[in-house]
């Protein structure tokens, strides 16, 4: 069992690293590249199929970690809300950007529940890694302990700041984005070196 469990925890550090690289490519890329380009959906769908495993992987670890279950639960909802606001764009977007004229305010409608699940999702994650990054930096040693105690770090700014972001999407999309992406990492980075299950 132990050993399974590892095994899903490492899953799971590597599809969130694979999200930061997504999301660095994102921006530096696919961002650059600009709004007609095709990167931009393949790259939500590589994420979307990484979030569906990171939920399955969370969804799993709540089953064989009972005592971290509700922790594990959240990083599974974090997966679900991502994978909803992308599958939001990829099927939405398009069509309601082409009714603007008709429906002037059904883009931004859909944009903002976009968003909205957006931040939520980093902030689950956030409360996840805060949970279990701190058990390792109280009762880990190393690499594990350093980790653990950044992650939890993260994901107090994550909290913070996704609840900011979902009441004022304009003025903290960025510094949600960033946050969410150095919870991630730093969560991968604390499942990588825990040394416990």
């Amino acid at each position: 069992m132990l050993e399974t469990t590892r095994g899903a925890m490492r899953t799971l550090a590597i599809l969130l690293l694979v999200t930061v690289a997504t999301q660095v490519f994102y921006i530096t890329v696919v961002s650059a590249a600009g709004d007609e380009t095709p990167l931009r959906p393949a790259t939500w769908l590589v994420e979307l199929l990484t979030f569906v495993g990171i939920t399955v992987s969370g969804i799993t670890l709540a089953i064989r970690d009972s005592q971290r279950a509700h922790l594990w639960s959240l990083v599974a909802l974090s997966g679900l809300f991502n994978m909803l606001q992308i599958a939001m764009g990829l099927s939405m977007f398009g069509p309601a950007y082409e009714a603007h004229e008709t429906v002037p305010n059904l883009f931004a409608t859909i944009l903002g529940g976009a968003f909205f699940f957006y931040f939520l999702a980093k902030l689950l994650l956030g409360l996840a890694a805060l949970g279990i990054g701190g058990v390792a930096a109280r009762s880990g040693a190393g690499l594990a302990r350093i980790f653990g105690g950044l992650a939890a770090l993260a994901g107090v700014a994550a909290v913070g700041i996704g609840f900011l972001a979902m009441l004022d999407r304009d003025g903290w999309m960025f510094p949600a984005g960033a946050a969410g992406t150095a919870v991630a990492a730093l969560f991968a980075l604390s499942l990588l070196t825990a040394k416990e299950a």
